[in-house]
């Protein structure tokens, strides 16, 4: 039987989510329980879960005697997540240029067409469909543990991302090389896939590092 924290946990995960996203909540500030449960309606439980929750994925930290607060962007944490990402993409992405089904290969289509109307002013509605569409890769993969470790570190990586801005040249070049793995996948070219997603995201982590240094971080 399901909790009143397990029925509150997923829109509020989403919630508190969106406020960090959307700078409502910003790295370094403390997250206090009940301010969060009386802002979203709910008892204090399920907001203790979703910052648990949330510790356990790497954007949020815990202290004794402070608090939970969101983690500050980090140079470092940002370099580690990415190290880890050129190895598991690569993973996904060769298994599903030679297994994935074709409904998959149209959802994909799909995500790329919303991605392609979306604008390049709407920065977190195009990081939530970018991580749709890569989420694709693993979601059929038979080792969903690997597959929970890169959902977990995509998440953090959007968190501690949000303060920073893909660039027009930037914005443009993602969706051209969306375009050239969909093509990859059609044609079940497993070594050009494979190419395309170490490019992929090397490019994504140079334009991070560029932002972070001018920023100071």
């Amino acid at each position: 039987m399901k909790t009143d924290a397990d029925i509150a946990e997923v829109p509020l995960y989403d919630a508190i989510l969106d406020d960090i996203y959307e700078g409502r909540l910003i790295g370094g500030q403390r997250l206090k329980v009940s301010e969060l449960a009386a802002r979203f309606g709910v008892s204090t439980s399920p907001v203790r879960e979703v910052l648990r929750r949330m510790q356990g994925e790497g954007f949020v930290e815990i202290h004794p005697n402070r608090g939970a607060m969101v983690k500050a962007t980090d140079a470092g944490s940002i370099q580690n997540i990415f190290e880890v990402l050129q190895m598991l993409e690569p993973y996904f992405v060769t298994w599903f240029a030679d297994y994935a089904p074709m409904e998959l290969l149209d959802e994909l289509e799909d995500i790329q067409a919303k991605i392609k109307q979306t604008s390049h002013f709407e920065q977190r509605a195009f990081r939530k469909l970018d991580l749709q569409f890569h989420e694709v890769f693993c979601r059929g993969h038979y080792n969903q543990t690997a597959a929970e470790i890169w959902r977990n570190l995509r998440t953090s990586l959007n968190v501690q991302a949000a303060r920073l801005r893909i660039s027009p040249t930037r914005f443009e070049t993602i969706k051209e090389e969306h375009d050239a793995l969909i093509a990859a996948f059609r044609a079940n070219d497993t070594a050009r896939a494979d190419m395309i997603v170490r490019k992929h995201v090397d490019g994504s982590f140079v334009q991070m590092s560029q932002q972070i240094r001018a920023l100071g971080i």
